[in-house]
C-alpha cells in the first residue's frame, strides 16, 4: 500500500523510523533478486521545469513502489519507501501521484541523471531506471587550471598532473560538483587528476548551487598536445661571387695585360711592315 507524502505525518516519529529502518534493510538484502524493466528517458527539460516519471508498465499488479536516486538500489539514495515515507534521497520537492510516479518539482541540473523505481508486484519485485536530462545554460564562470587552458581547451601529456578549480565568490556558499562528458566525477572546489590518462581526456564542468540557484562554470576540455611541426624554409641558391682584386695581385694582372696588348700590336705592325716590304 502507498501513501502520499503528504500523508506521512500520520505515523508517529517512532513508527516512521521503524518503518524507514526495516525497508532499507529490506532493500539491501534482497536487491540481487530484482527483475528489470525496460528503460524510460524523457525529453531535455528545463531548469524550473517539473519532471514527472511514470511507473513502467507491468502486466503484473502493482502493490507497493519505491524509488531512489542513480541507477542502484542504496538505502542511502532512496526517495520514498514502499509505505510513501521520504528516505534520505528526498529534498523536499518531490512527490508521489495516486500511481506512484515520481514528481519532482524546480528541477535544476543536479537532478539530472538516472532514476530507479522498484515495484512490488503479485508476482515479485522488479525495477526500472529513468532518465532525467537538463538543458543547462553557462554562466561564464571560468576555471583556473594548471596547466592553463586557452578557450576552454587545455593540453597536456599523459601520466602529468592536471588542476580544475573553482575560484568564484558566491554567497551563499554553494556546493560544488564536477562532471566529466556528463558524468559525476568528484565534489569540492579543487578537482586534481594525479596521473593523466588516455581516460581522463574529455570535457570537465562544474556546477555549484547554493539555496538561490544553480551557477554553472565554462568547460574545460583536456586534449593531448599537438604535434609542433617546424615549416621548412627553402635552401637559399648559391651563386658565385664576382671575382675581386685587390693589391699586389690586381698590379701584377694590370702589368700582364699591358705586355699582352704591347705585344699584340707589336706583332700586328710587325706583319704589316712585312706586307709592305713584299708588295
Amino acid at each position: 500500500m502507498m501513501w502520499p507524502l503528504g500523508t506521512s505525518s500520520s505515523h508517529s516519529p517512532a513508527w516512521t523510523r521503524l518503518l524507514l529502518t526495516g525497508t532499507l534493510l529490506a532493500f539491501s538484502t534482497c536487491s540481487a533478486s530484482l527483475e528489470l524493466l525496460s528503460s524510460v528517458s524523457l525529453d531535455p527539460l528545463t531548469e524550473g521545469a517539473s519532471a514527472h516519471l511514470p511507473v513502467p508498465r507491468s502486466l503484473d499488479r502493482v502493490l507497493a513502489t519505491s524509488w531512489f536516486r542513480g541507477h542502484e538500489v542504496r538505502p542511502e539514495a532512496m526517495i520514498f519507501s514502499p509505505e510513501g515515507l521520504p528516505g534520505p534521497g528526498h529534498t523536499g520537492r518531490e512527490t508521489l501521484d495516486t500511481q506512484g510516479s515520481l514528481i519532482i518539482r524546480n528541477v535544476t541540473t543536479l537532478d539530472a541523471g538516472s532514476y530507479m523505481v522498484v515495484l512490488e508486484t503479485s508476482r515479485g519485485r522488479r525495477s526500472g531506471t529513468e532518465q532525467i536530462p537538463i538543458k543547462a545554460t553557462y554562466d561564464g564562470v571560468q576555471l583556473v587550471t594548471f596547466p592553463g587552458n586557452r578557450q576552454g581547451i587545455l593540453r597536456s601529456e599523459l601520466n602529468y598532473s592536471v588542476i580544475l578549480q573553482w575560484a568564484a565568490l558566491i554567497t551563499p556558499e554553494p556546493v560544488l560538483r564536477w562532471t566529466f562528458n556528463g558524468r559525476p566525477r568528484g565534489t569540492g572546489e579543487r578537482l586534481i587528476i594525479h596521473r593523466l590518462s588516455m581516460q581522463d581526456l574529455g570535457t570537465y564542468l562544474c556546477l555549484a548551487e547554493n539555496s538561490e540557484r544553480v551557477y554553472l562554470s565554462h568547460p574545460v576540455t583536456i586534449m593531448l598536445p599537438q604535434a609542433d611541426v617546424e615549416p621548412t624554409e627553402p635552401a637559399p641558391i648559391s651563386q658565385k661571387p664576382p671575382l675581386s682584386l685587390s693589391g699586389g695581385s690586381a698590379i701584377a694582372l694590370i702589368m700582364a695585360a699591358s705586355v699582352a696588348g704591347l705585344v699584340l700590336v707589336g706583332s700586328m705592325l710587325f706583319t704589316f711592315i712585312q706586307k709592305l716590304r713584299s708588295g
